[in-house]
């Protein structure tokens, strides 16, 4: 099936496509907020939006031009769409990014992003005009700040159609640019319009397709699957909060339940999120009979969490042709490949050996489980998007049953790296037997019988829940913590399973240094409060001891073989083996400078049925009790003068303790909470204040006090 979008299109930009909608579904609510995941709070027609964003376009025309850049620094919510409405309308670049709440956390790679692109403008909400106007002064940024919601909307009336066709810049897109060196990927109308059409037409979307999202909107599968998408085909859209979602994620199939929700979905680890958290009682009520598009993307895709999520929830009327895995990257808008809308998802059995070997032989031969792999398809290739195997080294094409890299050529690739015209040469500008303008993912997989099986990720970068982290980044940070950890000396990596590993240098003065169970607390924390991450093992080594090439750059791969080989592991070593090198050895699972100390085995979580006001001994039990068990380490270990972050707890496990705190205090608690009170101290002096106003408020309604 090929859309009618795709072989006429009605509109050749953006604003086509929101006054087009406007004409002919004005009334119809577009965007609707369920700002604490159950009720509409706030909610927007389109020709609502349209005029916010006429008006807004008007009063941005006076403080910068068109093609000027402006940041939208915002959360997720309607005022974050008025805002990219009004820049597209304005003929201003939208810039997606996020609110400056965390000063150790955001403001390094928002100054980043903010320098790359060299942002005139800076949108933010009422809500964070302060926050963002701190951020502006004392990073000395010299940019204009205009506010969503404060916008005068008579002044839609003196809007005036900017100068803009397909190939016009609509939005950059900072996915996961490193903060050293950020790309901003440059989507323009053409190619946006082209990959939202091109979505309906695979998903067999229309405007009655209903939709639920909570992903950032600053991500692309957030933005283009979550809102340009669905307004391309004029359906309406419920949105959740992402902390709202990470905390309850019952909250997130309840909403595509209620609203009879066509089309959601987010990366592998919330589809795991809701088998482990959602119980049988809260099944009950649950029919997911309307939901038909549920997007599997953004991150490795298991065979297994497909079969798990369809076998959970297959009680709720959830049919297995709703799982789509998908592939796609910002490169591309977002979209390249999916199951298609009738069809169910795709594994195909694999000879591991010769999957390694970078051939692909089907299983069956009698050798074991041990030697069979079992690979979830990302899709069916469509008539849009040109797919290829090449061999990453020659660039030629390979054949169907070999290995290679993922090159793309359609109309929804995207223009390039903004100001970065090497790099845009070398990802986007490559020729294959004649034909140029093919895009090298960095990703590997192949073909077969005309679906897409995605077999590794782009070499070095680190997919935690969903978001792409860049191995620099993450080392950056870790060598700031202390003078004596050695600069360009660390390589992080993941491993299977989905564990980040760091291995770092010390230098000479570091490796006599007795204190370091400290360094590497110091270094978990430090990761964990700026890129909401945690270790699974942290290996310190002897200085000039990381293996580089002869040029000096990290050998990030290398590293991570050595690794896996169990070369790092603490032991008698040869004199060639590379054990020598390794000074201490940090792993999440036994807290211990050595491998041969393993923990004691965590004690259960103490029962606390009925919460004692002020009982500030038998709160502070229960949670070190808590994060042992979520660790997997003895309570004593566990230190209530430290930062939550940095026991090892990543952003998921801090949704989780919040969200079963406010089972237990029986009140909703801010998902924030773990930033707020950011030791388990300065947590349970909060719980125990909190519990004992609640209780006395219980009292007070009951009429005894």
């Amino acid at each position: 099936m090929t859309s009618p979008l795709l072989d006429t299109p009605l509109y050749t930009s953006l604003i086509d496509l929101l006054r087009h909608q406007t004409q002919i579904n004005g009334s119809k609510v577009c965007f609707s907020l369920l700002a604490n995941g159950t009720e509409v709070t706030e909610s927007i027609t389109y020709a609502e939006l349209d005029a916010r964003a006429r008006a807004i376009a008007v009063e941005l025309r006076t403080l910068a031009k068109p093609s000027d850049r402006a940041m939208l620094l915002m959360p997720n919510g309607i005022d974050y769409i008025v805002g990219f409405w009004g820049c597209v309308y304005a003929g201003i670049v939208a810039v997606t990014a996020y609110p400056p709440q965390h000063k150790r956390r955001d403001w390094g790679r928002l100054n980043s992003i903010l320098g790359d692109c060299d942002a005139a403008l800076v949108l933010s909400s009422v809500e964070h005009e302060v926050s963002v106007a701190s951020w502006l002064l004392e990073s000395s940024h010299q940019c204009k700040q205009f506010v969503v919601g404060k916008e005068f909307v008579p002044l839609a009336e003196q809007w005036e159609m900017p100068d803009v066709h397909s190939e016009t810049l609509a939005y950059l897109q900072y996915s996961s640019g490193s903060t050293g060196s950020p790309k901003g990927v440059m989507l323009g109308h053409g190619n946006l319009i082209h990959n939202t059409a091109l979505i309906a037409q695979e998903f067999s979307l229309d405007d009655s397709s209903n939709c639920v999202t909570w992903l950032p909107m600053y991500h692309d599968m957030g933005f283009v699957g979550g809102v340009l998408s669905p307004m391309g085909v004029g359906a309406s859209v419920w949105l959740l909060p992402p902390p709202v979602v990470l905390q309850t994620p019952f909250l997130w199939l309840k909403a595509i339940s209620d609203f009879k929700a066509v089309t959601s979905g987010g990366p592998n680890f919330i589809y795991e999120h809701c088998v482990a958290r959602i119980s049988d009682e809260q099944k009950q009520v649950l029919d997911l009979s309307a939901w038909r598009i549920a997007a599997n993307g953004a991150e490795p895709i298991h065979t297994e969490t497909l079969e798990r999520f369809y076998t959970t929830f297959a009680q709720c009327n959830l049919a297995k042709s709703t799982l789509k895995p998908c592939y796609g990257m910002a490169e591309t808008c977002l979209f390249v490949t999916a199951s298609a809308h009738e069809a169910q998802y795709r594994s195909a059995a694999l000879d591991s050996v010769a999957l390694q070997k970078g051939r692909i032989v089907a299983s069956g031969l009698g050798r074991g489980k041990e030697a069979v792999v079992h690979a979830p398809s990302s899709g069916r290739i469509n008539d849009q998007m040109s797919i290829r195997i090449v061999d990453p080294e020659t660039k030629s094409a390979l054949a169907d049953d070999q290995v290679g890299e993922i090159w793309v050529r359609g109309e929804s690739v995207a223009q390039g790296y903004w100001n970065k015209p090497e790099a845009t040469a070398n990802t986007f500008d490559n020729e294959l037997e004649g034909e140029a303008g093919y895009l090298r993912t960095g990703d590997l997989g192949f073909v077969l019988d005309g679906w897409l099986y995605v077999s590794g990720r782009a070499k070095e970068v680190v997919i935690v829940n969903g978001r792409n982290l860049y191995p620099q980044d993450i080392e950056a940070t870790v060598q700031s913590v202390d003078k004596d950890i050695a600069p360009h000396g660390g390589a992080v990596f993941e491993t299977p399973g989905n564990q980040v590993v760091l291995v770092q240098e010390l230098t000479r003065r570091g490796m006599r240094r007795d204190d370091l169970d400290q360094i590497i607390l110091s270094i978990r924390q430090a990761v964990a409060e700026v890129h909401e991450i945690s270790f699974a093992s942290i290996v310190l080594i002897k200085p000039v001891s990381l293996p580089k090439t002869t040029s000096g750059k990290i050998q990030r791969l290398k590293t991570r073989a050595l690794y896996l080989d169990g070369e790092f592991a603490v032991g008698t070593p040869s004199d060639l083996s590379i054990k020598s090198n390794v000074i201490a050895l940090w792993q999440a699972s036994s807290i211990s400078k050595s491998a041969a100390n393993h923990a004691e085995h965590p004690a259960p979580a103490p029962l606390l049925p009925e919460w004692v006001a002020g009982d500030d001994a038998a709160i502070r039990d229960w949670v070190r009790a808590w994060i042992a068990i979520r660790l997997d380490v003895s309570v004593d270990k566990i230190d209530p003068t430290q930062k939550l972050v940095a026991t090892g707890l990543d952003s998921v496990d801090a949704m989780t303790l919040t969200h079963e705190l406010s089972q237990i205090v029986d009140s909703v608690l801010s998902p924030d909470l773990i930033w707020q009170y950011p030791t388990i101290n300065e947590l349970v002096a909060f719980l125990a204040a909190f519990r004992s106003e609640t209780f006395e408020e219980d009292l007070m309604l009951e009429g005894e006090i």
